[in-house]
């Protein structure tokens, strides 16, 4: 199996990438530790891996299968909503494809877009993998089974324009959560097992590696933070699933010292004063002056790969005297709140027709367009920040209940950005 990429022919090469307590002093000079020292992030070569341990733990799976028989709330409501989808169906079919094309019909793939297959058939086998680990049923087991095996067996390519990454990145994070939840399941063969794991690589990290190499020949700001995150999000979830700690490494240390806008300093650029009604300071988005619809998509992806990394240990939600929860603060405020936020001046560079970094735009405020979509998002910021740890932050829990109850794929309409994130989160990350 292969990847097509007609734009060009890459050649790559891959780099993998606490203060000691104060002595005892004189009291006058002796330094006073915080009260909460932020965990240190540390890229670790020999890095084991805990599983299950990408979006959901066995621990959770535990909780919330208590919480269901016993009927409580929020718990059932979710459940409700999660069997009510038709893609958690024994009699879902899965479609999959030997080319999956997303940015077809162009120059680089004359054929149409199917992708809307890969959006379904990953919502569907992580649907039926979280109803088998809840209810304990096997048929739904066997189904998520049938899906992945489907797709690991026929598909053999990814093509299209530049929009292949976007494919990549967020299938791919998809279907690997959904294979890892199946991971413990005893009549998930090994070899199947083992082809999948494989055509993870070949098919969906070998394009989200290259992509974040390369950006496609663009400068390192041409493209939008959504589009690193998402491949991001994609070479952590494989490195999870293969238990290889040099995919899992590079995508740490991509959020936290790469090149491109998924950054987390540069995907949220900007951190501004808390004002008088704030709990927290806001951070800017990348992504906040070009429209609302991306600024949220970079909210949840966010959240998958902090919630991710959190459990194998690694605590991207407290990164930098919680960004990210800054950032989700931000865009909670001005989309859910419906109230101003500040915005401080932004200039993208990208590749034009002339030159590879001289195409210029200047965003001077936050552009409303798609203000107020609603997407499956909030539940896991809430839980983690507020819930467990104890932060105040009205505006992230101000979504949350707008939000409340979360579906998944399949409840937020038939386009792509219905399933752009796994969702369900009043059923999966409610803690209280």
């Amino acid at each position: 199996m292969g990847v097509v990429i007609s734009l060009f022919v890459i050649l790559i090469s891959m780099q993998a990438c606490g203060a000691d307590d104060p002595s005892e002093t004189k009291p006058e000079e002796e330094e006073v530790p915080d009260e909460e020292t932020e965990p240190e992030l540390t890229i670790d070569p020999n890095k084991t891996f805990v599983h299950l341990g990408m979006l959901h733990t066995q621990v959770d799976f535990d909780r919330i299968k208590l919480k269901v028989t016993a009927q409580e709330s929020p718990w059932i409501d979710g459940w409700n909503k999660l069997i009510a989808n038709s893609h958690a169906s024994l009699s879902y079919n899965p479609s999959p494809t030997v080319k999956l094309i997303r940015g077809g019909s162009s120059t680089e793939e004359p054929e149409a877009d199917n992708y809307s297959r890969a959006m379904n058939d990953a919502a569907a086998a992580y649907q039926c993998a979280i109803r088998w680990k809840i209810s304990g049923e096997e048929a739904y087991a066997d189904k998520a089974i049938e899906i992945l095996n489907a797709w690991a067996s026929t598909c053999e390519v990814i093509s299209g324009n530049s929009n292949v990454a976007l494919a990549s990145g967020i299938y791919g994070y998809e279907f690997a959560n959904a294979a890892e939840i199946m991971r413990d399941y005893e009549c998930w063969s090994t070899t199947d097992f083992e082809a999948f794991k494989q055509w993870m690589r070949d098919v969906f990290y070998s394009v989200s590696y290259n992509f974040l190499e390369t950006h496609w020949g663009t400068c390192d700001s041409h493209y939008w933070a959504n589009w690193d995150l998402a491949n991001l999000a994609n070479v952590m979830a494989v490195g999870i699933l293969c238990d290889d700690a040099t995919l899992y490494n590079y995508s740490l240390d991509y959020l936290m010292n790469g090149v491109g806008n998924g950054n987390l300093t540069k995907c949220i650029n900007y951190i501004h004063t808390k004002s008088f009604n704030d709990d927290i300071d806001l951070g800017q988005i990348q992504e906040s002056g070009r429209d609302q619809g991306h600024t949220l998509l970079n909210i949840g992806l966010l959240g998958v790969i902090c919630q991710m990394a959190y459990n194998q240990g690694d605590d991207l939600f407290a990164y930098d005297d919680n960004r990210v929860l800054k950032g989700a603060e931000y865009v909670a405020k001005y989309n859910f709140a419906n109230l101003s936020v500040p915005f401080t001046e932004y200039t993208r560079y990208y590749k034009d027709a002339w030159s590879v970094c001289g195409g210029v735009e200047t965003h001077t405020e936050v552009n409303e367009s798609g203000k107020g979509g609603f997407r499956p998002i909030w539940e896991l910021m809430y839980h983690h920040y507020v819930i467990k740890k104890g932060i105040t932050a009205r505006y992230v829990s101000m979504a949350a209940r707008m939000h409340r109850v979360e579906g998944g794929g399949g409840d937020y309409g038939s386009n792509s950005g219905g399933f752009d994130v796994l969702g369900l989160g009043t059923l999966m990350y409610s803690l209280e």
